[in-house]
Formats: C-alpha cells, sequence, structure tokens
C-alpha cells in the first residue's frame, strides 16, 4: 500500500483509465471522424460545384449532405479543440492575479462552460427525439441526424471539461486559459 492509502489508488486508478479512454481512444477516434468528414465535405463540395456549372446537372444529394456533414464536423471539431484547449480565450486576465485567483477564475469559467454543454445535452437529447421522425427532403434521413450531434459532442465535450475542472482544482500551479497561452 502507498502513501495514499487504498481510496487514493483507486482514484488515480480511475483517473488513469479516464485519460486512457479520453487521449488514446475517444481523442484520436474524434481526430480521425473529423478528418474523414472534412475529406468527404471537400469531395462532394467540389462535385456538386462540378456538375451544377460544368454540366449544368444540380447533384441535390450531394447539398443535402455536406449541411448535414457540415454540422457534425462543426461541433467535432469543437471536441477537439475543447480537447486541446485551443478554444479563443482572453489569456492575460488570469494572469493578473496569483496561483489562487487563477485556479478561482478558472473553475468559474469551467462552471459557466459545464452549465452550456449540460444544457446542450438535454435540449439535444430533446431535439434529436422530437426530429427523428422527419425526414429531409432528397435523402429521406431522420432530421434528427443533425440534431443528435449536440448531445454526442456535448457528453464528449463535457467529459473533457471536467477533467479540465480537475486539473485546474488539484493544480498548485494556477489556470492558464488556454493549453498555450502566448497572447498579451
Amino acid at each position: 500500500m502507498t502513501r495514499a492509502g487504498p481510496h487514493g489508488e483507486a482514484r488515480l486508478a480511475a483517473r488513469a483509465w479516464m485519460d486512457h479512454l479520453l487521449d488514446r481512444l475517444t481523442g484520436p477516434a474524434v481526430d480521425w471522424a473529423v478528418g474523414i468528414i472534412m475529406a468527404a465535405l471537400v469531395v462532394m463540395v467540389f462535385s456538386g460545384v462540378l456538375s451544377r456549372y460544368i454540366f449544368n446537372y444540380s447533384l441535390a444529394w450531394s447539398d443535402e449532405l455536406a449541411g448535414l456533414l457540415f454540422v457534425w464536423l462543426t461541433l467535432l471539431g469543437s471536441v477537439a479543440a475543447l480537447r486541446r484547449r485551443t478554444h479563443m480565450t482572453i489569456g492575460f486576465f488570469p494572469r493578473l492575479f496569483g496561483p489562487l485567483g487563477q485556479r478561482a477564475i478558472g473553475v468559474y469559467v469551467m462552471a459557466a462552460i459545464l452549465f452550456f454543454l449540460a444544457f446542450m445535452v438535454v435540449e439535444g437529447v430533446t431535439l434529436t427525439r422530437v426530429t427523428m421522425g422527419d425526414k429531409s427532403a432528397v435523402l429521406r434521413l431522420p432530421i434528427g441526424l443533425y440534431y443528435l450531434s449536440l448531445p454526442v459532442a456535448g457528453v464528449l465535450m463535457l467529459l473533457y471539461a471536467l477533467r479540465q475542472v480537475w486539473t485546474i482544482w488539484r493544480s498548485p500551479h494556477g489556470w492558464q486559459a488556454t493549453a498555450e497561452s502566448a497572447e498579451g
């Protein structure tokens, strides 16, 4: 048994498991999904423009599918940005305070983010459930697939945000607004 005791060891094991899940499995899966969606969007939009302006024939399905993929790309890209802590922030403000003030600001900022994400998940589930029976005009896909991106991305961002809150809470060094606060 270590100094941390049995409960400390269990917490460390749970933290290691969560880090493994988020960094080794979920993070790369999201990155791959973003890359594949981006490549598919480039091909679809290019083929849609080519067919419309060169062959004078509209590919209605490509516009509809591109819209769906763009929604997913935006929200999964937000997951990747939150994971890397690269969202736009005001980084100079926390540096005006000592470590305790920086931690307080960090916890406040992350609490606001957690509140928004919880709202996004709850409302996203509601919107998905309500619109799953509606069909898109061309491909006849459930409209709920658009809204499904809200709870999926919201839950993933909640996990990363909760880990950041835990890191801020446990850190004796204060908090920086971004992973690499170089501004200001």
